[in-house]
């Protein structure tokens, strides 16, 4: 190995007889890498020679880039030391790959490490070199054709939504776009004046991984100006497309802790900044213009929904308050025996509806049994989600009660967290199995709320007619039923003899 003084004298008349002979000479340090004017042809510079060592390994293609990062640490880290590798490089200029052959051996210099070698385009592997490109379009093209598919779903799904779950769908169409751009969270934001300031508020949330901040204090009537940048870019009609650490830390307080990226879309109704749909990912990897497309359209036509949704609303307010002052008797009839949040019977309509077939079971001595169905922990629901959370899970579980028992069932809202069913013409055994699959029903379908699955599980005490029975000494017997139930454990059927 030649000593660097030897070397440092040397070099600068071995310069003419390098480049004459076809060599190059690379400079290195720790972090950049000054290349020699025939290797700056080949990767298409015309003028700075200096990189970044990383923007270096950056333009070899990705299947190689181990390779020569390898080779170059391996001769680099040894003075002295030969070292070959073969591997597609991109031409700036061109913007396509070639196939090179790096040659070299290293030297010190005065402390600093030189690389004197070749690099040599190698024309055989052209066929090599074109059939990378042409999987690399196909992919691309797949790609595309993916995402587009995805907007198509989502367009499907909205122009069909029904109007009564929209809320479910909305976020289903949410779900889509994650999955199929690999998010960990989406959201909408809608826009709207308080005391002359343009504020926003997150109206839907979609995440999976992530923490959700929907409802958070940082998330609800925030002056648009509050986060730096993201205001300026919206009204230009710009996205918003940062890894998370280049935002300003009030963004970043919105963000959950772990999220590498983030897409701000913005949404216009006609020449008003409507509000913007925001997306995330875990990996540091900007949104590429494809994505951008896809999941700028999709916010387009989700926000459309929302708006054309909350129209409809105003729509149905107005044409009820016009008919208030002539509401059919029927409708006054319907209030006055149905449970205004589930939609079921109410307490008094039941027992007067359960004279009947109590009369009938013992006027031809037919089996007619009671059931009391008790939701578990109902008062912990309220307390850790709050009440509105547990209206949701009051009317989750109606509705899984109607859609099991069977039409000719007489179910109601006894009252509170508690339901009464009264079954006739049944089989002591066929009952118990009903309501086991209502139980079991229960148990299987969580009420979600706010992106937020409560689970939920019911008691149920059961009795069955007997001679001299009342209606009330039969809810009765079941409620006895019911109380085995909790003691017992809950989340279970007992019939009380």
């Amino acid at each position: 190995m030649q000593s660097d003084e030897l070397f440092s004298n040397r070099i600068l008349a071995l310069l003419d007889v390098i480049n004459a002979n076809g060599l190059g000479l690379w400079e290195m340090s720790d972090k950049t890498v000054t290349l020699d004017h025939k290797t700056s042809e080949l990767v298409g510079l015309e003028e700075n020679n200096q990189f970044e060592l990383q923007d270096l390994l950056n333009l070899v293609h990705e299947e190689d880039r181990m390779e020569f990062k390898n080779t170059l640490e391996g001769i680099t880290e040894n003075p002295g030391k030969n070292g070959m590798v073969e591997c597609r490089v991109l031409n700036k200029k061109e913007k396509n790959y070639s196939w090179i052959r790096f040659m070299g051996k290293s030297y010190l210099n005065k402390g600093n490490m030189v690389v004197l070698g070749t690099s040599q385009i190698i024309e055989g592997r052209a066929l090599d070199l074109f059939n990378t490109m042409i999987e690399n379009i196909t992919q691309e093209l797949n790609r595309k054709d993916e995402l587009n598919k995805c907007v198509f779903d989502i367009t499907e799904i909205l122009l069909n939504a029904d109007e009564t779950v929209f809320e479910q769908t909305f976020q289903n169409c949410l779900e889509i776009i994650a999955q199929a751009v690999g998010l960990s969270r989406a959201y909408v934001y809608k826009n709207h004046m308080i005391e002359g300031t343009l504020c926003s508020t997150e109206i839907h949330e979609w995440s999976e991984g992530a923490e959700s901040t929907l409802g958070e204090e940082f998330t609800t009537d925030i002056p648009l100006y509050s986060w730096p940048g993201l205001e300026e870019a919206l009204n230009e009609g710009k996205n918003y497309n940062k890894y998370v650490k280049n935002t300003s830390p009030e963004i970043q307080e919105m963000i959950p802790k772990g999220t590498g990226t983030v897409l701000f879309a913005p949404i216009f109704l006609k020449d008003l900044l409507w509000g913007f749909v925001g997306y995330e990912r875990t990996a540091e990897k900007l949104f590429n213009s494809d994505e951008e497309a896809a999941l700028c359209s999709a916010g387009l036509l989700m926000a459309n929904s929302l708006i054309r949704n909350d129209l409809n609303k105003n729509l149905y307010l107005a044409v009820d308050k016009i008919n208030t002052t002539t509401i059919k008797a029927e409708v006054l009839e319907k209030f006055a025996y149905t449970d205004a949040l589930t939609g079921l019977y109410n307490r008094r309509h039941f027992m007067e509806l359960a004279q009947a077939p109590l009369e009938k079971a013992r006027r031809f001595s037919t089996p007619c049994y009671a059931a009391i169905m008790d939701l578990d922990f109902f008062k912990k629901v309220n307390d850790t989600y709050g009440h509105l959370a547990g209206d949701e899970v009051l009317k989750n579980a109606a509705t899984i009660m109607k859609n099991t028992l069977r039409s000719y069932d007489l179910l109601a809202r006894y009252g509170g967290e508690e339901f009464v069913v009264l079954v006739s013409d049944t089989a002591k055994e066929d009952v118990l199995n009903l309501l086991d699959r209502l139980r079991e029903a229960i148990s299987a379908s969580p009420c979600v709320h706010n992106c937020i699955k409560i689970p939920c599980s019911v008691s149920i005490g059961v009795s069955a007619n007997f001679p001299g029975c009342t209606i009330e000494s039969l809810i009765d017997k079941a409620d006895k039923g019911l109380y085995k139930a909790k003691e017992n454990g809950r989340n279970q059927v007992v019939f009380f003899e």
